[in-house]
């Protein structure tokens, strides 16, 4: 009622100008005050909130002061921009086919080899704990990482875990006694018996979290050596860096980290081995993942089968619940604090929650924790960085006998 009578109160004064001023103006001037002054009552406040927050400038970022010691990051670099993926399509992900071979009964390797030309180099990759060889070809990150090292004449090689409950890699540092490492060494000797062309061809690691700290022990071995590695989110085992880097029997590393990963890789342990790698001049780099500032079209850039619609209503949500930060960054931690999946899944009666965006999130909902995850910046996958570092190795590999500057 109280509504109402607003409205009828607001038509009357409309009506009152409009008798007074009648004299003063063109009727197309009146036309036009009223066809606005109609909108503005029928649009409701959410509505209004969310078309100035989608369409013109957000102007909470004027009027809200900006944490001076908050970091302002370069967002994604400008090879991952320009990254194309000629070896599949990236945004259909059933385009990434791939093989598998199971040697000796019971060691089973996912391969995708370059189809033209033929690859110059063997990537052999390792999965965090947790997850899957298969992983690395069914999920969007994952491809990606994928799609780089194609990209830059890689063969890729993907192996499973022994550990069938926790899918961890075995961090024994003595490579002989490590189940895991000679696990990977008899499914090599497997794979070499099928396509000897390809043993002659330089070998690389790729490692993330837990499959990160396998490869610093594996990268050891003496059977088939290792010319570079890369560790992504992970350090090497300390047992590793006290034995193997003082002796100078050490491979090329790159690290990729987060910058919000405080406890396992941190930037201050990471920089403390490249410190000993530089006494022992050993080439090394870091490759820094910053914190993702969110865009209306983020999640549709990042998560293809999310629709532009959709990842505009999640954006809106996690604006309005306060999740949004400084430079679009998630202020919480989606993996301590998870009222995002009560708001983010919860319908709210919103103009933007139609039926399709409402569909087209839930069929989604697998892809959205991992991915907050990469967005907060922490410790999860993400594709960004990875190009450059295999890139580097390979730059490395060709220039080798050259010392580090």
């Amino acid at each position: 009622m109280k509504a109402k009578r607003t409205r009828q109160y607001y038509w009357m004064l409309f009506y009152e100008l409009y008798n007074e001023y009648r004299g003063y103006y063109p009727i197309p001037v009146y036309l036009c005050s009223l066809i606005t002054f109609s909108l503005l009552l029928y649009l409701s406040f959410n509505y209004l909130h969310f078309l100035v927050s989608t369409t013109l400038i957000d102007f909470t970022k004027i009027i809200t002061p900006i944490d001076p010691h908050t970091r302002k990051v370069r967002g994604m670099s400008v090879e991952d921009k320009k990254l194309k993926y000629r070896e599949f399509n990236y945004l259909k992900s059933e385009t990434l086919t791939y093989e598998k071979r199971t040697y000796f009964n019971n060691i089973e390797i996912l391969f995708r080899l370059r189809k033209r030309p033929r690859p110059q180099a063997l990537l052999l990759i390792f999965h965090g704990c947790g997850r899957s060889a298969h992983d690395w070809f069914h999920t969007i990150e994952r491809q990606r990482i994928i799609g780089a090292a194609l990209e830059l004449g890689y063969g890729c090689l993907v192996f499973q875990a022994t550990d069938d409950f926790t899918h961890c890699w075995s961090n024994n540092p003595d490579v002989h006694q490590n189940t895991d490492a000679q696990m990977v060494l008899k499914g090599l000797e497997g794979f070499y018996k099928e396509f000897p062309h390809l043993e002659a061809l330089p070998r690389f690691t790729f490692g993330a979290s837990s499959g990160g700290i396998f490869s610093s022990i594996f990268v050891t071995n003496q059977r088939y050596s290792i010319q570079g590695q890369t560790l992504f989110i992970s350090i090497i085992l300390p047992e590793i860096l006290e034995k193997h880097i003082k002796a100078k029997s050490y491979p090329v590393t790159a690290w990729i980290y987060m910058l919000r990963d405080l406890e396992f890789a941190s930037e201050d342990r990471i920089n403390a081995s490249m410190r000993m790698f530089a006494r022992e001049k050993i080439h090394h780099k870091s490759f820094i993942i910053e914190p993702i500032g969110l865009s209306r079209t983020t999640f549709h850039e990042r998560i293809p089968t999310i629709r532009k619609e959709t990842a505009r209503y999640i954006y809106y949500r996690l604006e309005q619940n306060g999740w949004l930060g400084p430079y679009n960054h998630l202020r919480y931690n989606p993996r301590r604090r998870t009222v995002w999946q009560e708001f983010l899944f919860t319908p709210n009666n919103s103009t933007m929650e139609t039926k399709e965006v409402l569909q087209n999130l839930n069929e989604n909902k697998q892809y959205i924790p991992d991915f907050l995850n990469t967005v907060y910046g922490e410790h999860e996958i993400s594709f960004e960085r990875s190009y450059e570092a295999l890139k580097w190795h390979r730059k490395i590999y060709h220039n080798r006998g050259n010392p580090p500057k």
